[in-house]
């Protein structure tokens, strides 16, 4: 499928893939890979590393996703500097931007894993004093409890030795890769520092996450990347809807909405980065949680991101058909103020869920479906795939019926006779459907 050019009088601006390095399968048929998970080790191979994100990243710049965050892009394990370096160059031959996840207080720093003085973990090993402490006062180590190294070390925000090594870091990011396109920033959402100097500095309460610690530290970090590379593409983490809620004095968490308060805390995130949303508990199938007017960004010194879990082993099935849902996020996007979307891109689009979404993303809020419609997906986008535009919603009524134990073996019928009938490519991606949803029938 050819990509569609995207232009400005569409209203979504940019499409990014979120990425975990031990979590992406683009390359197939290789051993390693792990389906849940964050900050785990890396299981598989240098070349397969670089691999795996060569066709992430060609795909990409064929189909107009414009940045791919990497978390845990520098590894000891999987190359280092080296690696990213071939990467970097592949990014922009596709004119794409590699960004490199980068926790300020947590997830690592810089380099996420490995002997170097960039690391935030051999940083806080070497000089405990530093780290976050939580409210027994010890040390924050928080442990994702998913098997392998899936653990993250804090460092306390406050303490001046800790901004500047975060700053001192990130220009040694863009001097040694020069080619990078950019970076995500976080501040942390598992746990924030409640030492002294944090909970006198703070002056509204927190929960897993901090507002006034990414007010904090987000321009400090943004300042030293500009200082090295004035055009880069900086994201900045909120982990939250732009939902404000009336119940300012509690702590709010993940993708809870934000505090009506925390505008003072955007107004210093700098201008001109995109600033990252997380709409799950807003956005079908969940919906559990309104969204109203006032949750409009109405922002012109920033770009805002939309961002979403769907079809990962975080909300639902991983690889899972979800470009009905993907409308609904990205209709609230555009109705609420956002000009950019995110979804994570960690599958490769063999998988025939993984595909349909991933060209949802680059369908919706284009210039050739500005409205995100999914009809116009359906007859433009899937119908040629799939073998017809009865055969493209029949797809997506069957890929409903994961949990449905008893109508099942009835539906797989149905799928069987499209796979017999249908060209080899069309039929292939019946046969992912149908082997998916069997899958169910046997577990």
């Amino acid at each position: 499928m050819n990509a569609t050019a995207i232009t400005t009088d569409a209203p979504i601006k940019k499409r990014l893939f979120w990425t975990w390095d031990h979590s992406t399968e683009w390359a197939l048929n290789r051993p390693g890979i792990q389906t849940i998970g964050a900050s785990n080790s890396y299981g598989r191979t240098p070349e397969t590393f670089v691999d795996d994100y060569t066709n992430l990243l060609k795909w990409c710049g064929q189909h107009n996703i414009n940045a791919v965050v990497v978390w845990g892009l520098l590894r000891d394990s999987h190359g280092g500097v080296e690696s990213v370096r071939k990467l970097s160059d592949i990014a922009n031959e596709n004119d794409v931007k590699l960004l490199c996840g980068v926790g300020l207080n947590a997830y690592g720093g810089v380099y996420y894993e490995g002997d170097s003085p960039n690391s935030l973990t051999k940083h806080l090993t070497a000089h405990p004093d530093l780290y976050g402490l939580d409210a027994d006062g010890k040390k924050m180590i928080f442990d994702f409890g998913l098997g392998g190294s899936s653990i993250t070390h804090h460092a306390c925000p406050s303490r001046i030795e800790n901004q500047q090594f975060a700053a001192e870091s990130l220009r040694w990011l863009f001097e040694t890769i020069p080619g990078l396109g950019g970076v995500q920033i976080e501040a942390g959402d598992t746990g924030v520092c409640l030492c002294e100097h944090c909970k006198a500095r703070r002056q509204h309460p927190s929960s897993s996450l901090s507002w006034e610690d990414m007010g904090l530290m987000y321009p400090i970090a943004v300042d030293a990347i500009r200082s090295v590379s004035p055009d880069a593409f900086i994201v900045c983490e909120t982990y939250s809807n732009p939902e404000k809620r009336d119940d300012s004095e509690k702590a709010l968490g993940f993708g809870e909405g934000r505090p009506m308060w925390s505008d003072e805390c955007l107004d210093k995130f700098p201008d001109g980065v995109y600033v990252q949303w997380t709409g799950d508990n807003f956005v079908k199938p969940s919906s559990s949680l309104k969204w109203t007017d006032g949750g409009t960004i109405k922002d012109n010194r920033r770009h805002h991101i939309m961002r979403t879990h769907h079809a990962t082993y975080w909300s639902g099935i991983r690889g899972a058909v979800a470009f009905d849902w993907l409308e609904d996020m990205v209709q609230q996007s555009i109705a609420h103020g956002m000009d950019c979307t995110s979804i994570f891109g960690e599958v490769s689009p063999f998988n025939t869920g993984a595909e349909l979404n991933y060209l949802a993303l680059e369908n919706y809020g284009s210039a050739n479906n500005p409205t995100a419609d999914m009809n116009i997906f359906i007859r433009d986008v899937a119908v040629p795939l799939l073998g017809g535009e009865d055969a493209a919603r029949d797809y997506l009524r069957y890929a409903r019926m994961w949990a449905d134990r008893e109508k099942l073996p009835d539906a797989l019928k149905h799928i069987y006779s499209y796979c017999g009938k249908l060209p080899s490519e069309a039929a292939r991606r019946w046969t992912w459907l149908a082997n998916s949803l069997a899958s169910s029938v046997y577990d």
